[in-house]
């Protein structure tokens, strides 16, 4: 069974059905597209939904209160308090409660991002050589920032304290060089972190990435001691108001029933 989930097969999946899929995204600072300011605290109370939303005319979801994650893992465990954005412009799609939104992700301008939640990660000690490398097991913020940063070719930033929907964590930008050859990669694929089922003995590069040239912000946050990894990005020729409305995004989270 090939191991490698691509963020193109989610990217259908969730304008087809909008099926939840595995994959991967990175701007300078803590925010996407450029310097600027960080997210800031916002409110922990219960989201109340937008009684006027309406569906917007390019398609994809409503403008307005969407929960991006239930909370839950697969066998129902709570992991975290239930996390909700605000979609600010149309043309997004994703399954409720999935943990990924994407817009125009099966061409070259397009934005995405995925939500992980999980105790420990698997970084990739290089993105590139993902399965024949080794990689570091991270379970604080701080190890999977670093873990991040020491990546060959990603031209890092430097991270950066955030506070996101009043959960404190670190945000890092990293990049895929513009001249990257992805067929030189292990499988094809350029990969962050693994993301397969706890105890698999094969890796599972997380494919978010789209190809070269491509920016994404990793925000890290530690949610009551759950580890949340929030991957955000935009492709080589997205248009700015892509990374303009990422940003927005993560900015407008808040956590709770």
């Amino acid at each position: 069974m090939n191991r490698i989930v691509g963020f193109g097969l989610v990217a259908a999946a969730a304008v087809v059905a909008l099926v939840v899929g595995l994959q991967l995204l990175t701007s300078p600072g803590a925010n996407i597209g450029g310097p600027g300011v960080e997210p800031t605290a916002t409110s922990t109370g219960e989201p109340t939904p937008d009684p006027t939303a309406s569906p917007s005319a390019q398609g994809g979801l409503p403008e307005g209160p969407w929960m991006i994650r239930n909370g839950k893992d697969d066998d129902g465990k709570t992991l975290h308090p239930p996390l909700t954005v605000t979609i600010p412009a149309p043309g997004w799609d994703g399954d409720e409660g999935g943990g990924i939104l994407l817009k125009d992700w099966d061409g070259p301008q397009g934005a995405g991002m995925i939500i992980f939640a999980q105790e420990e990660y698997l970084v990739f000690d290089d993105p590139c050589s993902w399965a024949s490398t080794p990689g570091t097991t991270v379970s604080t913020v701080d190890e999977f920032v670093a873990a991040l940063a020491a990546q060959p070719s990603r031209d890092a930033s430097e991270p950066v304290d955030v506070t996101v929907g009043g959960y404190a964590g670190k945000s890092i930008t990293l990049h895929i060089p513009d001249d990257a050859d992805l067929s030189q990669c292990d499988e094809g694929i350029f990969g962050s972190w693994d993301c397969g089922p706890p105890g698999s003995t094969e890796p599972l590069a997380c494919g978010f990435h789209g190809g070269p040239g491509e920016t994404s912000t990793e925000y890290i946050l530690d949610v009551d001691g759950v580890i949340m990894a929030w991957h955000t990005g935009y492709q080589a020729d997205a248009p700015a108001e892509a990374a303009a409305e990422l940003e927005a995004i993560v900015q407008s989270a808040t956590f709770g029933e």
